[in-house]
């Protein structure tokens, strides 16, 4: 037993296995070093900050914001704890919550150029994702109405009996298509709005069957009796 406390490493030998895997970009051997010496030392802020790192690293969103917030939790005082969560927030799409995130951390760290300068980059990508987002609406209600001339240009010329002879439906048809195709501009700017901070859900098989196992066996399911058969097991004193 003795030469065995002796073998095993300590916490401090643990997290620098951990950082030198992180240079190497060994992100999931250092995730391993991390877990044991949280396992050695479950108050130590730093580790939960180092294995989000590497969580991140290994595109884990979830993971990785679990670490964040429990930094946070253990040292609501350290900066890097919510420059972690801001960080994760941002590789998920959340840039609104990761500004909060940063702007926290700026506040603990006012001096620190990182957190400035990732702030300002963060804010430049809001405005590009608002642009680019206008861009796409605009782009589709254009080739909505292009498609809509179109349709009632060819109309005129290649058939001997057009559909559209009245000019008040012509235009009604374009500006028609011109709606469609905003309509599908917008829903295709929803859909990237929603999609982001999917990464953040937490994985299907991370742990929950067990724990479903286990509560299905201590609290197996009552099963169901139609009012005759649960008066005839209460006479019997079944129930």
């Amino acid at each position: 037993m003795e030469d065995q406390k002796k073998t095993q490493p300590s916490v401090e030998e643990l997290k620098n296995k951990g950082n030198e895997c992180v240079k190497n970009d060994k992100y999931i051997e250092a995730v391993l070093h991390y877990t044991q010496a949280i396992k050695m030392d479950p108050n130590n802020y730093v580790l939960y900050s180092n294995r989000s790192f590497a969580f991140l690293k290994l595109d884990q969103h979830y993971l990785s914001l679990q670490d964040a917030n429990e930094t946070v939790r253990l040292q609501p005082q350290w900066a890097k704890g919510y420059f972690r969560r801001a960080e994760v927030e941002a590789a998920s799409g959340l840039y609104d919550e990761a500004v909060i995130s940063y702007t926290r951390a700026l506040q603990l760290d006012p001096h620190n150029t990182k957190l400035m300068e990732s702030i300002k980059n963060l804010t430049d990508m809001q405005k590009k994702k608002i642009k680019d987002n206008q861009n796409i609406i605009w782009i589709s209600t254009c080739v909505g109405l292009v498609i809509g001339i179109a349709v009632v240009v060819l109309d005129h010329s290649l058939t001997t009996n057009p559909t559209l002879t009245n000019p008040f439906s012509m235009v009604a048809f374009s500006i028609a298509l011109a709606t469609v195709g905003f309509a599908i501009g917008k829903t295709a700017t929803l859909m990237n709005s929603w999609s982001a901070g999917k990464s953040l859900q937490p994985p299907e098989d991370l742990g929950g069957n067990d724990n479903t196992k286990e509560k299905e066996t201590a609290f197996p399911e009552k099963k169901k009796y139609s009012k005759a058969q649960a008066r005839q097991r209460y006479k019997q004193g079944k129930l």
